[in-house]
């Protein structure tokens, strides 16, 4: 239960930063920039703590290392999770599989973000005009 608890004290954390950092960076014209910019934050932070740790302080506080890994980071960005994956089989010599997945998870996720867009209701069609 404490880890359950620790991970969502740290994914309330990352949401509100999630936020916040979207206010900071303004998006400005048709590049998401903003969101380029927060999900390359997301995975330095998801590197660092990762292997932050594993080698030194957190290695004994795994609560505390899931709050800001899985918690805080990852609803900071999913996007750090994926890479971490990716990096993780790279490492293990996999990057055949690595680069495999990458390519399947962008290709899915944004056919999967299209077809909920299309299946969403769409209060504007139905209308008619005063």
């Amino acid at each position: 239960m404490k880890m359950y608890l620790a991970i969502g004290c740290g994914g309330s954390i990352g949401a509100l930063l999630r936020y916040l950092a979207g206010i900071v960076i303004p998006q400005t014209g048709n590049f998401p920039i903003s969101t380029l910019i927060i999900n390359t934050i997301g995975c330095l932070l998801m590197g660092y703590l990762t292997n932050f740790v594993k080698q030194r302080y957190f290695a004994q506080k795994q609560a505390l290392a899931k709050a800001l890994t899985t918690g805080m980071v990852g609803a900071f960005t999913t996007f750090s999770t994926v890479s971490l994956e990716a990096a993780l089989l790279i490492q293990g010599n996999m990057g055949s599989v690595a680069l495999t997945y990458l390519i399947i998870s962008s290709a899915a996720g944004l056919a999967a973000l299209v077809l909920g867009l299309r299946l969403a209701p769409n209060p504007s069609k139905g209308r008619r005009s005063a």
